[in-house]
């Protein structure tokens, strides 16, 4: 009998241990990251990166970055948003933006869609990799990842403590590499609640409204400004 209790006890730790396990790792999402949208909008992108001119500012992200208007932020603002990004694709496509070499600055702003897909530590290795790739080539701007409103989707319940954790461990990664730096308006979309503003939001707890971006905008305007001027190559 006590071989039976013991056994008894070793069982329900696992348990426990596995509910833990289910609770910190995202749920996995079986959909392809490369989407035939990425793919399109790719097409198009490289209709333009030959015209885009020097001293041109480049924002790379999701559908956040792809709503945002570039010329509300700065002059020479070219909007390579597209819906549905991660990580996994930023990097993919960064190799084919030759304007690069040319911009005053790079914007990346990506991640939140990666919650579902990797875990914190993996998505801070694949902001060093977009460091990485952008280093030496132009000056890099990493905008947070924005809160999501947890009230509108049962399981973005608890997410912005994530979201928080992620902001910080980039910010950390940027102050090390020196490289980069991050544009954090995280806790100014907040509400009481500690979930993103229904007035910033469109309703879908994820996609900001107009005063949303307002708020976006003016800190990545005045970031922006403070960079020097990027010196003419060759």
């Amino acid at each position: 009998m006590p071989m039976m209790g013991f056994y008894h006890g070793l069982l329900a730790a696992l348990l426990v241990c596995a509910a833990l396990a289910a609770v910190a790792a995202p749920a996995a999402d079986p959909s392809p990251e490369i989407t035939e949208h990425y793919t399109r909008m790719m097409k198009y992108h490289g209709y333009m990166d030959g015209s885009v001119p020097e001293g041109a500012v480049l924002f790379i992200g999701d559908s956040i970055t792809q709503g945002l208007c570039t010329a509300a932020v700065c002059d020479r603002g070219v909007n390579y948003g597209i819906g549905s990004d991660t990580t996994v694709g930023v990097l993919q496509r960064l190799p084919e933006y030759r304007s690069m070499d040319r911009a005053r600055a790079v914007v990346v702003a990506i991640g939140v869609n990666d919650l579902r897909r990797r875990d914190n530590a993996a998505l801070l290795e694949n902001y060093r990799k977009i460091a990485d790739a952008v280093a030496g080539r132009a000056p890099l701007l990493f905008s947070a990842v924005l809160p999501l409103d947890e009230r509108v989707r049962e399981e973005n319940r608890g997410v912005n403590a994530r979201i928080r954790e992620l902001n910080a461990g980039l910010a950390a990664l940027c102050a090390e590499r020196g490289d980069c730096r991050v544009v954090d308006v995280f806790d100014a979309l907040l509400d009481g609640e500690g979930s993103l503003a229904p007035e910033h939001h469109t309703g879908d707890g994820v996609h900001l409204s107009d005063k949303g971006y307002a708020v976006w905008i003016a800190a990545l305007r005045g970031a922006l400004e403070t960079l020097p001027p990027r010196a003419p190559k060759g």
